[in-house]
């Protein structure tokens, strides 16, 4: 029995060994043609955007701030993530956006004000940002072009301390990323 447990536990470190080391290419070598290789990166606010295209990394930042200017926010009442009247047809306009126009993805991501406490405005959050996920999904827009996140009260649009603050910063905004 010791020796047949002592034949697995090298036979597995054995395993783990190859599968790591294979593959691999010394740090001193160069690509077989460096010329192929283009990486161009530009910073485009908080977020490295990024669209692969064969060997090469370019940026679209332009594309992508327009398509960023077609799509809106929706807001919410305090303590809600009801979908106001107002919100259904920011969305709508947002979804035919969407559907007619590929060549991006969106994040959803969920806001709160800064009443409450973290976990609470989390959960706030999520639930605000499925409504706009689950409404765009219904309208018809493709699941893998969508993502969402919630980010609470952490990244606040208005920092200020004031009812006009807080009803901005209730709202699912959509950010744009590259991809399909």
């Amino acid at each position: 029995m010791k020796t047949r447990l002592m034949t697995i536990l090298v036979a597995s470190i054995l395993i783990a060994a190859v599968i790591s080391f294979s593959g691999c290419r010394p740090d001193d070598t160069t690509p077989d043609d460096p010329d192929s290789i283009t990486v161009i990166v530009e910073d485009f606010t908080d977020t490295l955007v990024g669209v692969w295209e064969t060997d090469t990394l370019s940026t679209s930042t332009d594309i992508l701030l327009a398509h960023q200017g077609h799509l809106d926010d929706v807001f919410f009442d305090y303590n809600s993530d009801d979908l106001s009247g107002d919100a259904l047809e920011i969305l709508m306009e947002n979804a035919s956006y969407i559907m007619e126009t590929g060549g991006f993805r969106v994040l959803i991501e969920g806001h709160c004000d800064e009443r409450g406490t973290i976990d609470y405005n989390l959960g706030l959050g999520e639930n605000r940002a499925l409504a706009a996920y689950n409404y765009l999904i219904n309208y018809g827009v493709d699941t893998g072009r969508l993502q969402y996140v919630s980010y609470g009260k952490e990244r606040p649009f208005d920092p200020a301390h004031t009812e006009q603050a807080w009803a901005h910063n209730r709202r699912a905004h959509l950010r744009v990323l590259p991809g399909n």
